[in-house]
């Protein structure tokens, strides 16, 4: 009996979990071998997820997650060395949030507010 129930366990944590899994595709690579278009697809639906988009260098060039085929959640754009060099909040394929730019040295060099796809303010540093 003990037996039985230590083989079904497993089986039964897959099942509920596998719906959370992601499966990683390298859709392009540059000339180096170095992915440049990584997706993530749902699994068990197909869904793209995420999208990270690399420098030559390996270093990220920006990430983000979607939703429903439309930008959501956070954003993030770096320069070649690594350094951020904005981060952005989109809300079902709106910017919704604050959106930070950052100069190559990390310094804040602007921020704005953005509500379902409008500018409401803008400041700069």
């Amino acid at each position: 009996m003990i037996a039985k129930l230590l083989t079904i366990i497993p089986l039964i944590a897959m099942l509920l979990f596998q719906d959370g899994q992601l499966q990683r595709q390298v859709m392009r690579k540059h000339q180096n071998g170095k992915p440049y278009v990584v997706l993530y697809f749902k699994s068990t639906t197909q869904e793209l997820v995420k999208e990270e988009v690399f420098f030559a260098n390996g270093n990220p060039q920006w990430m983000g997650s979607y939703k429903n085929d439309l930008e959501d959640g956070t954003w993030k754009y770096f320069y070649e060395n690594g350094r951020l060099k904005s981060e952005q909040h989109y809300v079902r394929g709106k910017e919704d949030g604050t959106f930070t730019d950052y100069d190559e040295s990390g310094k804040m060099v602007k921020q704005g507010i953005y509500s379902s796809g409008k500018l409401v303010k803008e400041v700069t540093f």
